[in-house]
This record gives structure tokens, sequence and C-alpha cells, in this order.
């Protein structure tokens, strides 16, 4: 994940989010959300050894019960979203480039690069230590050669256009202003060659006013992990066929994340007693938050009215 500009720039379809002021918070700002990744950067360890930093996908065949496998397993589908056994016409097969946007330490790229030996992959994050981290775990893995992480603001990343052949952000998308993300979605179409496809998973709202409790709920979660808003849905779909993608298909991955989701409660209530004992009962603000967030997630993913975790995926048009 990575953090991106403050949510003031807004498009037609960044429609404010109707929170009861009794819920609202001072708005999170790019610092916010670089301090909680640095300040945290070493807990998700404990979700993930590989860093894997996001929920898992379970189908037939899968252990409810491993995490990380299910973990991976959702690196792979959103390979397979990309279509990357698809040689792009005129291209030369042996080589192509991917990008993350917002790839913590580089888990997903780790695993399609691994999988594919003609990929190379470019991540992108803001937060150092990340990337950091991420190369010692690309040597461990022997992708350093085709491995490359960039520190920039995946809304502006300075790379050059229409060179990728695939982009994605795991719970990464979340971090651009706006309930629509169109900063996010503009710059992805920028980097996509005509005809590459983005893959997004994520949690997204379903209305503009979710219910009281839901609009709590959102708000106390996303102001924990340090996230501006969830897209809405709607928002989010209207900004991709603006900014030159086409084919575009939303899947609910609901149950398919449910048994990794259910890992929370045992691990983040073992984790907290663990570092409350180590830290003497004193965790650095962003800390606690992370715990808090972490309970959160399993409870908004109840509301199904307001919220729904899917997989967005789309092609970049010809023009």
């Amino acid at each position: 994940m990575s953090t991106v500009f403050r949510p003031d720039f807004r498009t037609p379809h960044d429609t404010p989010l109707r929170i009861p002021a009794s819920h609202a918070s001072a708005p999170i700002t790019a610092e916010d959300t670089q301090d909680y990744f640095t300040e945290v950067a070493v807990d998700y360890s404990a979700w993930s050894p590989s860093y894997n930093m996001h929920f898992g996908f379970w189908r037939a065949g899968l252990n409810p019960l491993r995490r990380e496998g299910m973990l991976v397993e959702m690196n792979r589908v959103v390979g397979r979203a990309l279509q990357l056994g698809q040689a792009r016409p005129g291209s030369a097969a042996q080589r192509r480039c991917v990008i993350d946007l917002g790839c913590g330490a580089g888990a997903t790229a780790r695993t399609l690069v691994g999988d594919h030996e003609s990929l190379y992959a470019i991540t992108v994050t803001n937060v150092a230590v990340q990337n950091r981290i991420a190369a010692k775990l690309d040597a461990a893995a022997g992708v350093t050669d085709r491995m490359a992480h960039i520190e920039a603001d995946y809304t502006r990343t300075g790379l050059p256009a229409a060179q990728a052949d695939g982009a994605w952000a795991v719970e990464s998308a979340c971090y651009a202003g706006g309930t629509s993300k169109a900063d996010f979605i503009r710059e992805a179409a920028r980097l996509l060659r005509p005809g590459a496809r983005l893959a997004v998973v994520d949690g997204f709202l379903l209305r503009r006013s979710p219910g009281r409790l839901a609009g709590w709920l959102h708000r106390l979660w996303a102001d924990s992990w340090a996230v501006p808003t969830l897209a809405v849905r709607e928002d989010f779909i209207a900004a991709l066929h603006e900014h030159g993608f086409d084919d575009v298909e939303v899947k609910s991955l609901r149950w398919r994340v449910a048994p990794s989701a259910l890992h929370i409660p045992v691990l983040a209530t073992r984790f907290t007693l663990a570092e409350l004992w180590k830290a003497r009962g004193r965790l650095s603000p962003w800390r606690r938050k992370h715990i808090v967030a972490s309970y959160c997630a399993l409870a908004l993913g109840t509301f199904w009215r307001d919220f729904d975790y899917c997989m967005v995926t789309a092609r970049r048009r010809a023009d």
C-alpha cells in the first residue's frame, strides 16, 4: 500500500460522503499515511511472514486454516485477471512489464514474477521502509534481477507512459483521495499500454450515505488505518470509463476472503497481548489504531447493504 496526495482534489464523481457530524474527524493526510505504514511496518509480518498485506482468496483445495496459502492465492488471482498468459499482439513474448501501484513490500509482484519468467515488475510506494523490506525478500526469493522498487506517489509516478502490460492495486487504491479515486485511475490509464488490464482488489462502499452505524464504523476503520475514505463503487466505475477504460467487470469476493478474515480475532488478540507485554502496556498511537482497525475490518464486512469487498478489472482503451 502507498501514500498518495491529500484528498482535496475532486472530480464530479468525488461526492463527499454524508457522515453525521458527530462521527466526523479530521481528514487523513499523506503524512498520516506515511507515518502509519512506517510505524507499523514490522507488525504486518505477524499477518504474513512474506508481507502479503491483504486478505486471502479461498478456493476448493486450499486449507482455510492456513492463511499464507490463501494470501498467495489472492496474488495469483490478480495475475490471472491481468491475463498475463495471453501475449499482447506484436509484443516480445519473452519480456513484459507489470506495475504494482501501492505495493506494500512487493509481495504480489514477487509471486507473479516467480510464476512467470517473462515478467519483470515495478512497484510503487511512498514508504521507504517498505522498499527496504521488499529488497531483502526479493533476494531471498531469487528475483532481485526482475524487481524494481521506486519510492513515489502512485498518482504521479514519473514513469513513462503506455509501457506497462498490466497494473494492479491490492488494498491500496483506497489510499487515493475522493470517492472515485480518479487521481489513481488517471495515472493507471497513463501507464498502461492500449489493451492492457488493470485489476483493483479492495473494499468498496455501496452507497454514499451509509447507515449511521456503518458510517461510524467506516470512519473509525479508515482513521485507524490512515485511509481517507473507501471508494464508492459506482463512482469508481464511472471514473474508469471517464479515464479511458472499458470492459469493466466487478466481482464480489466477500465469501472468498471470509475464511482469511476469520483469522483476525485470534491473531489480533494474540498479537495485542504479546506486544503489550513486550512494551509493558505502552503502544504508540498508530500501533494501537492498527489493532483497532483489524477488528473493525471484520465488523465492517457484516454490513452487506453498505460495504463489499470486490475485484474490479478493466481494459485500457486504444484511444
